[in-house]
């Protein structure tokens, strides 16, 4: 069965006049967050512009963070996700605010290409459902304009299995996705990368889209990921070597794993069942309602199992995928005495999408509803993307923190 396409070349259009609009807005409005970690990204952003392109791999702290311990050079993470706000400032857009625009362009391309994997394995109307519904939930509320890794790495985690699909098809579209997605990651987030590197591991095992042909090039593309980290990684730590004449990826992991405890099972279980439903309760919540249609939704068809794993439908497989990486996900981050709600955050989105199909499947009300809402706007799901973002730019000050 040939299935129509998600985006048209009109919708393309419309997307990418919404962005222009919302990204004239942050720039003309000198938009900034309150949100710490976004005012450091932002503000390192626009100090590193200030240096000669070749020394943006070494950002310092600059004093951008209050704690007297934060100097010297900034080894949080590489300086992936600093790059392209610098950048912009050639073009003449403020660092500062090309921070949050690199933000929304990562959270718009991640929700379109949610999308679009999600339409491989369900009708149009039940993925274009999902590009609305994902715009209505606790998470994108909280994250809807940011200048830090989250966006960027779920973008990365969404390339990487657009690209294990696409191999089948083309050698040179899918490596080139795989390879640059895993690459990114690292850049961006250092040692998150074992998020994605879960989530393609995942895909591949699965195969959520019940693929058949080349059966061996999705797996090649993903050692050819990996190969390609490890050239990105030698030569990041040439270049900074040669900037500030010290290796950065060594004080990295000191940096990273020196202050994190791994709680064990039996002396502090305590803390990883604190941690487990700290993840837990944030991958219920964060993508609330769509996570309870989830949950519905599973239990519902939890039959399907007696035919078989290879008689599954793709629908079936890819909500096992979701759960899985929903649970790896998990189960890597707690032991860490290190825990936030955004560590998870790609896993949310994950979840996410699949809850909002359900949603549209098994709630008539909202099917109803998306179903009419469509009808009537040309380009809805754009249209709820913008009237969002605008509603963030000038309520934003007046929004509680969740």
């Amino acid at each position: 069965m040939t299935r129509q396409r998600l985006l048209t070349r009109r919708d393309l259009l419309i997307w990418t006049g919404a962005f222009a609009l919302v990204a004239v807005l942050i720039v003309a409005t000198g938009f900034t967050s309150d949100d710490p970690d976004s005012a450091l990204y932002a503000g390192l952003s626009a100090r590193l512009a200030q240096e000669p392109a070749s020394r943006w791999i070494a950002p310092e702290w600059w004093g951008f963070w209050p704690e007297a311990q934060m100097s010297g050079l900034f080894r949080e993470h590489p300086a992936g996700v600093l790059l392209m706000p610098a950048a912009l400032t050639r073009v003449g857009i403020p660092a500062a605010q090309g921070a949050y625009l690199v933000g929304i362009a990562a959270g718009l391309a991640s929700l379109l290409l949610i999308g679009v994997l999600a339409n491989r394995v369900v009708p149009r109307d039940e993925a274009r459902a999902a590009l609305v519904l994902l715009q209505l939930m606790p998470v994108a509320f909280i994250f809807r304009i940011r200048a830090n890794h989250e966006y960027p790495m779920l973008l990365c985690l969404l390339v990487a299995l657009w690209g294990l699909s696409a191999v089948r098809r083309s050698w040179a579209a899918g490596l080139a996705a795989v390879a640059g997605a895993m690459a990114a990651a690292l850049l961006v987030k250092g040692v998150f990368v074992l998020l994605v590197l879960i989530g393609a591991a995942l895909w591949l095992l699965l195969n959520p889209l019940r693929e058949a042909a080349r059966p061996l090039r999705p797996w090649i593309a993903f050692a050819a990921g990996l190969a390609a980290m490890i050239v990105v990684a030698l030569a990041y730590d040439a270049w900074y070597v040669r900037v500030t004449g010290e290796t950065f990826w060594l004080p990295y992991w000191r940096r990273q794993l020196g202050p994190v405890s791994i709680a064990s099972p039996i002396d502090d279980a305590w803390s990883l069942t604190r941690n487990f439903l700290f993840y837990v309760s944030r991958l219920i919540w964060h993508p609330a309602p769509w996570s309870i249609a989830l949950a519905v939704a599973v239990w519902r068809a939890r039959g399907w199992r007696r035919g078989g794993w290879h008689a599954a439908p793709a629908s079936a497989r890819s909500v096992v995928f979701v759960l899985a990486f929903a649970l790896l996900s998990i189960l890597v981050l707690t032991p860490s005495s290190r825990f936030a709600e955004r560590y998870a955050f790609s896993a949310t989105y994950v979840v996410a999408a699949a809850g909002a199909v359900a949603a549209f499947r098994l709630w008539p009300r909202v099917r109803r509803s998306v179903a009419a809402l469509d009808a009537a706007i040309p380009a809805l799901p754009a249209m709820v993307w913008l009237l969002a973002m605008v509603l963030r730019l000038v309520s934003g000050p007046l929004l509680p923190r969740l």
